[in-house]
C-alpha cells in the first residue's frame, strides 16, 4: 500500500494505524474532511503529523497530487515532574525497568536510543556510554554515574544489546512498545496508590524533557544542551529555555543554601543550584523547590 519496497514494515504498520485512526474518528479519506478534523482534535503536533503524513501516502497512492493547507498546530510545552516523583516511581519498578529509568533519568537519551545500546558501547572503567543516534539525532558519549554502570553491569547478557531480548534491530520497536506497556501499569498503580494524578503524565520522553531542563536551568548554556541531547538544530532545543523559564516564573518557594568555600559552591553548583549574590561573605544560591 505505501511502496513495502522502499519503507519498514513498522513504518508501513504505523502509517495505516493513522489512516484507521481517522477512519474510527468517522472521518472520510478526502482532504476537506481530513484538514478539518486535525485542525479541530486535541492531538500533539507530533500525532497530527504522521497522520497527515499517512494521508499524503494515501493520496499519493490513489495517484492525487494535491497541495494540502497547513495543519493548526498549538505547540504545547512537555510536562516536567519533580524529580522526587521520577525518583518514586523509579523506586517502585524492578529489574530492567529500573535499570532503564535510571539510565534515562541520568543521559536524557530518546528511549529507542537507549534501547538500542550494546554491550560495547558501555566503557564500565570509565563510566561513560557511546550513543548510537537516532533519526535525525547525532551521535554522543555520555558520562554515567557509578551507581547506575553498576547496575548495567548485573544485567543478564542474553544478546548483544543491554535491553533487547533478541537482539533484532527489526524488532526494537514492537519490544519498546511492550516494555512501555509494563511501565504503564506501574505507573498507572503508584498514581493510584499516592492520589497524585501527575504520575499518569510522565512517559519515557519525561525523562529526556526534565534532563534537559535541569541542564539548562544548572548551565544557562543552550548550545551545550543542544550537544548533550544530540540535536542537529538548536530550534528544537530553544524549547528548554521556555520551560526552564516556565518553572522559574512559577516558583514561589525556594531552597537556599550557603556556600564558604569553591569545593561548597561547586557542589551546590553539581545539585542544580544557582547563584544568587553574596552577603557578609557567604556565597547564596537557590534552587525552586519544585524541581527537588
Amino acid at each position: 500500500m505505501f511502496g513495502k519496497g522502499m519503507l519498514k514494515p513498522s513504518t508501513i504498520e504505523r502509517k495505516v494505524r493513522a489512516l484507521k485512526s481517522l477512519l474510527r474518528h468517522g472521518v472520510a479519506l478526502n482532504p476537506e474532511s481530513v484538514i478539518s478534523f486535525l485542525n479541530g482534535v486535541n492531538w500533539s503536533s507530533g500525532t497530527k503529523d504522521l497522520v497527515l503524513d499517512a494521508f499524503k501516502d494515501y493520496l499519493r497512492m490513489e495517484g492525487l497530487n494535491i497541495d494540502l493547507p497547513k495543519v493548526r498546530v498549538e505547540e504545547k510545552l512537555p510536562f516536567i515532574p519533580s524529580e522526587s516523583e521520577l525518583e518514586a516511581l523509579i523506586t517502585a519498578t524492578r529489574g530492567k525497568l529500573t535499570v532503564f529509568l535510571r539510565l534515562l533519568k541520568e543521559t536524557a537519551l530518546r528511549p529507542i536510543e537507549a534501547w538500542r545500546i550494546k554491550w560495547n558501547d558501555i566503557d564500565f572503567g570509565n563510566c561513560t556510554v557511546t550513543v548510537s543516534p537516532a533519526k535525525y539525532g547525532k551521535a554522543r558519549k555520555l558520562k554515567i554515574s557509578v551507581e547506575t554502570a553498576n547496575l548495567l553491569m548485573k544485567l543478564p547478557r542474553r544478546s548483544s544489546y543491554l535491553f533487547s531480548p533478541s537482539g533484532k534491530p527489526e524488532r526494537f520497536e514492537a519490544e519498546l512498545k511492550h516494555f512501555a506497556r509494563n511501565f504503564e501499569q506501574t505507573r498507572k498503580r503508584i498514581a493510584e496508590r499516592t492520589a497524585n494524578s501527575r504520575f499518569k503524565l510522565i512517559s519515557f520522553r519525561t525523562f529526556r524533557h526534565w534532563k534537559a531542563t535541569m541542564e539548562y536551568l544548572k548551565f544557562k548554556d543552550i548550545i551545550y544542551v543542544k550537544e548533550f541531547l544530540g540535536h542537529k538544530s538548536i530550534i528544537n532545543t530553544t524549547r528548554y529555555i521556555h520551560l526552564a523559564n516556565a518553572i522559574t516564573r512559577q516558583t514561589s518557594e525556594w531552597i537556599c543554601k550557603t556556600a564558604q568555600t569553591v569545593e561548597e559552591a561547586k557542589q551546590l553548583i553539581e545539585q542544580g543550584f544557582e547563584y544568587v549574590c553574596e552577603m557578609e561573605g557567604k556565597k547564596l544560591f537557590r534552587k525552586p523547590k519544585t524541581l527537588a
